[in-house]
């Protein structure tokens, strides 16, 4: 039986190939760059994560990243539909801050008297929240765009403190169907 002849040539071209894309990998995560590819969080595309500080202003609108496994240790009633998330980082939209004033009309989701866009509850099972409520100190309302989203509609109030990051659209794009 005759071994295989080993081709430097082969290796060495393998080499120039994984090299520079784990470098550049490493490049683009140190750089805070983030990419979505789930229209179920916010819009897909590129995005540029900066890191929260202690104290730091967060306002309607601003999507934020959170580790999922300190959610889920904070969050004991969401821990049953772990399943739900697969990355360790998850990004969502702040729909109200402490103070708002949350209520269920129908399946969809009001705050301060307004309903929410594409609010509607997919799945009554896993509501975990005693609606009307105002939003607890300390505490911030999640929702996503879409109707899929696993977020505060489900769980309730998300923990401030948990925030990690603070993310800025780079390049989006409203939903993946777009992309296509």
């Amino acid at each position: 039986m005759t071994r295989p002849k080993f081709d430097r040539r082969a290796c060495r071209n393998t080499a120039l190939l994984i090299l520079p894309a784990a470098l550049a990998l490493v490049l683009f995560r140190a750089s805070g760059m983030r990419i979505n590819i789930s229209p179920s969080h916010v819009n897909v595309g590129l995005w540029r994560a900066a890191p929260m500080r202690a104290g730091g202003e967060l306002e309607i609108g601003d999507v934020i990243a959170y580790d999922k496994d300190e959610f889920y240790e904070a969050v004991p009633r969401a821990r049953e539909d772990r399943m739900i998330f697969r990355a360790p980082r998850v990004i969502k939209k702040i729909a109200a801050l402490p103070g708002a004033f949350i209520e269920r009309r129908g399946g969809a989701i009001a705050i301060d008297g307004v309903l929410y866009r594409e609010a509607r509850i997919s799945d009554e099972s896993w509501v975990k929240v005693n609606y009307p409520l105002v939003v607890p100190d300390g505490t911030l309302w999640l929702m996503a765009d879409t109707l899929d989203s696993y977020d505060s509609r489900y769980h309730g109030p998300f923990p401030a403190a948990l925030v990690k990051e603070k993310l800025t659209p780079v390049l989006v794009w409203r939903t993946a169907e777009e992309l296509i």
